[in-house]
């Protein structure tokens, strides 16, 4: 007996283990099942850009140090827009927002609008004396037009309020929230988290968490709330910022995953009471193959892995996948029942059919997903864990509870109707086939053609990473950022920590004067065709109290060239208002925060802004004062070198482990290296489609070729499996595919028609990301079966001896 004769009956002999253990295979499956599902008890969504890299990640700690000194840069930018800004019956309402906001929001950490924002002036206390003044806007309340207009013109003069708080048109004002940035949660984490900067034991310092999904969640549901309440036709009120865009997406991707489960669950279920016409042919496969699916998110959370938009798609990709594996027994057994078999027996009878190829197909598509493991993306990566283990319980329920499952039905044999559907498409493939052997060269020719043509699309395929454009258009949060963009420059921006190792260092002139020419420089510089915005830092806290203790006269709006001077003016800021210091440098006054406001871009175009400021800012600041950039922007650039670096490692990590288990298949060297072709085929022509119709390569669509190669490397298992059984027997290609494609061909098409209609239902997605990905998909399950009915028979003639002339 052969090996493959071998496995095939210890799968018969596990058959009959099975049914005779029956009740109790059920029960530790659903054992099993119910430890792994109570790790639901702890799912948790995380959709952070922290999120996105690893916790080792060598700019992900950067920004937690710049966090730890600083607070969060990720705050909520309200944009209010009245028929006039100031009017006082406006002002009223908007003071009534903010005193509500201030009061109600849970975890906000600070708020900042135009009726609280800094007014710093000196006042002229009598004898030649003055006094500093740091206070609000509207410390006084205006009682009339004249008063109400001395604020109007205090406000437009201010630059540190306009494109800040009040847009240079004055049709937009804005309210800044920052939320905390470390989480409550938690008895380790007490008020002063995150403030030291060494631990108590003198070993490494571990930051607390960042303010969890489910704070920033319930903080951003009550600001809705609020908003609700106060908006109306003369009262607009737009919101955005990385909390209300955590939200968004959260509850966009709840809703989808329902939508998805609904849509596929009933797609599947319609195709396979068209397939077996039996109540157990559909009940029995989507009960497996949803325990599978909630065994394997309960496994997420158990692994402590954060839900997220990548995994937005699993549950549904679990369901359509591993549906297959069911449909496999299921269609042996069903017809060796009918041909008069017992019930048993054709259990026992379908697992040694097709048991192995339900465990190769299965662990190829694992090896493919596995991939995704060594992604440098968090989520990817993560991906690369869950779905593996999804498709392997989907496998091994499909070989143990399942056969158990159909072991205590009541199952009858019925004849007619069928199989058909099934012997039509068999006639037809074969058809197909017949003319694929007659012409193998016009067949490679015609996809060698089509690979032409495939490489302008290539050549024009471009990386992205912009969760902005996730969102459609007409999207509140997006066209939230589009105006912040238009009126104030922007809504994202980087930060720039300089520092200069001296106590007091930045009570020099000459730092204060080289930290000003790098200000000005960056708002020289424009990126993605749009200009920056404005830069800030302790720089216009010195401007603004020289001025004022000059008379609030303008020619002094500079910064002081003494040093006594400059230090007695940073003393005097100080006692008035020292929460704005710890904005913008230490303690210490030994380094300095300088922030860079600009418009919200993709991050792919953050790399070459980032190589033209950093020299330039070394240049201007010197040799003697150290800096390096941090923030969101920052973030976004490393997160979009991570995607370029992903992809590649996917794919050749999916390459390296599918293409020996292929050759050692189909046990020849030369047929296994051939018969990748097809697998690569549909990856190829995918991207290509893509660079034609413009859509990115980003974090969702970069999985694409991961999946693919997973998913239809399955269909060409089936085929060379049974191409070379029949081969063995033919001694020739061209009646070793007839055959292949008579018994085979119309399985690898309902096969390929559950993964195009499951996949499918992601097109229904919210997130334009993720209907991009259902589209691909779908086209890439089609590519891939024309390319294993046509193109691999062509291969397989074509490098394949005929035996018979030999003989």
């Amino acid at each position: 007996m052969t090996v493959r004769g071998r496995i095939e009956s210890a799968f018969t002999q596990a058959g009959w283990w099975v049914i005779r253990w029956r009740w109790l295979v059920i029960l530790v499956c659903l054992l099993i099942s119910a430890g792994l599902t109570s790790g639901l008890q702890y799912f948790r969504i995380d959709n952070s850009d922290e999120a996105f890299l690893p916790e080792d990640d060598e700019e992900r700690m950067r920004y937690e140090a710049f966090k730890r000194e600083y607070d969060t840069d990720d705050e909520i930018l309200i944009l209010v827009k009245p028929p006039e800004i100031f009017d006082l019956e406006f002002l009223a309402k908007l003071r009534a927002f903010h005193d509500e906001l201030e009061a109600e929001l849970p975890y906000l950490l600070e708020i900042t609008s135009l009726l609280n924002a800094r007014n710093t002036y000196g006042r002229e206390l009598g004898d030649g004396e003055s006094e500093l003044v740091v206070e609000d806007l509207f410390e006084n309340w205006p009682q009339n037009e004249s008063e109400l207009a001395v604020l109007r013109e205090r406000a437009f003069a201010n630059p540190l309020i306009v494109d800040q708080l009040l847009s240079k048109n004055g049709a937009y004002t804005i309210i800044r929230l920052v939320p905390f940035t470390y989480s409550t949660l938690g008895p380790e984490v007490d008020a002063l988290a995150g403030f030291d900067d060494e631990p108590d034991d003198g070993g490494e310092f571990v930051p607390p968490p960042s303010l969890s999904e489910e704070e920033g969640r319930e903080m951003v549901g009550v600001l809705y709330d609020i908003v609700d309440r106060y908006e109306t036709p003369d009262f607009d009120i737009y919101a955005v910022g990385g909390p209300t865009m955590e939200f968004a997406m959260a509850n966009t991707m709840q809703a989808d995953v329902s939508a998805f489960m609904l849509l596929s669950n009933s797609l599947i279920a319609g195709l396979l009471i068209v397939l077996f016409r039996r109540v157990s042919g559909v009940v029995l496969p989507l009960a497996v193959v949803m325990l599978a699916m909630l065994s394997a998110m309960g496994a997420m959370s158990w692994l402590d892995i954060p839900f997220s938009v990548t995994l937005n798609m699993l549950p549904a990709f679990l369901i359509v996948v591993g549906i297959c594996d069911s449909i496999h027994i299921l269609v042996i057994v069903y017809r060796q029942l009918d041909a008069g078999m017992s019930r048993d027996e054709s259990i026992a009878y379908a697992l040694g059919h097709s048991g192995l190829a339900v465990v190769m197909t299965s662990i190829t598509t694992a090896a493919g997903l596995v991939s995704f493991s060594v992604a440098k993306l968090e989520p990817v990566a993560h991906l690369g864990t869950v779905a593996p283990l999804g498709v392997l319980l989907a496998m091994l329920y499909s070989l143990v509870l399942l056969p158990a499952l159909l072991a205590v039905a009541p199952l009858r044999a019925k004849r007619g109707g069928a199989d058909r559907g099934l012997a039509v498409s068999g006639r037809l493939l074969t058809k197909i086939g017949d003319m694929v052997t007659a012409h193998p060269a016009r067949v490679v020719a015609v996809w060698g053609l089509v690979g032409l043509l495939a490489v302008p699309g290539l050549m024009e395929a471009h990386f992205s990473h912009d969760g902005m454009k996730w969102f459609p258009k007409e999207d509140p949060l997006r066209q939230a950022a589009d105006l912040i963009d238009e009126n104030f420059g922007g809504s994202g921006g980087i930060e720039v920590v300089i520092r200069t190792d001296v106590e007091n260092g930045l009570h020099e002139p000459d730092v204060m004067q080289r930290v000003e020419r790098a200000m000005r420089f960056t708002e020289t510089l424009t990126i993605d065709e749009r200009p920056v915005s404005r830069a800030y830092s302790i720089v216009d806290i010195v401007k603004e109290t020289h001025q004022a203790l000059n008379e609030n006269r303008p020619e002094f709006y500079s910064v002081p060239d003494e040093r006594a001077l400059l230090s007695q003016e940073l003393l005097l800021f100080e006692n008035s208002g020292p929460e704005h210091l710890e904005k913008v440098t230490d303690s210490q006054f030994t380094q300095a925060r300088m922030t860079v406001r600009m418009p919200w871009v993709d991050a792919m175009v953050m790399p070459p802004f980032l190589d033209e400021l950093s020299p330039h800012l070394g240049e201007l600041l010197g040799p003697d004062l150290e800096f390096e950039l941090t923030g969101g922007g920052v973030m976004f650039t490393r997160i979009f070198e991570n995607v370029i670096t992903t992809m590649a490692r996917s794919y050749a990590f999916a390459l390296a482990i599918i293409t020996p288990m292929m050759i050692l298949l189909i046990g020849d060297l030369k047929r296994g290296l051939f018969a990748m072709i097809p697998n690569l085929t549909p990856v190829v022509l995918v991207i290509s489609f893509m660079g034609y119709l413009g859509i990115p390569l980003d974090m969702t669509s970069l999985l694409i070729g991961g999946v693919v190669i997973g998913v239809a490397v399955d269909d060409t298992i089936h085929f060379m499996h049974k191409f070379n059984r029949y081969y063995e027997d033919e001694r020739a290609p061209a009646p070793a595919v007839h055959a292949t494609l008579a018994t085979t061909g119309a399985a690898l098409l309902f096969t390929s028609v559950v993964l195009g209609l499951g996949f499918s239902v992601f097109m229904a997605a919210y997130m334009v990301n993720i209907t991009w990905f259902g589209m691909l998909l779908t086209v890439s399950v089609g590519i891939a079966f024309l390319a294993d009915i046509t193109l691999a028979p062509a291969l397989m003639m074509m490098v394949t001896k005929d035996r018979r002339a030999s003989a």
